[in-house]
């Protein structure tokens, strides 16, 4: 049997994609306004879990997994404007 951590998150994930289905089938083209209240309850919860100093440090890690994620579908640098030599 596999990692019950793994499957619960599994299963979160699951059940909060169907409720944004759900939602944007009901609003079409709020998506962004979904994502907002979905990261306000995210925030939330490590607040009062962890709180302020520990999820601001959650927080910067999800920043830095957007960044490398960048780098690697673009490349480095790709906003970089070019030199014209």
């Amino acid at each position: 049997m596999g990692n019950p951590n793994v499957t619960k998150v599994a299963d979160v994930m699951h059940k909060a994609e169907k409720l944004v289905a759900e939602e944007l089938k009901k609003n079409p083209g709020h998506d962004l306004l979904v994502a907002a209240g979905l990261m306000a309850v995210t925030r939330n919860l490590y607040i009062r879990l962890l709180g302020p100093a520990e999820a601001q440090k959650i927080f910067a890690v999800m920043l830095d997994s957007f960044i490398m994620a960048d780098e690697m579908y673009y490349g480095e640098n790709h906003d970089t404007p070019p030199t014209i030599h």
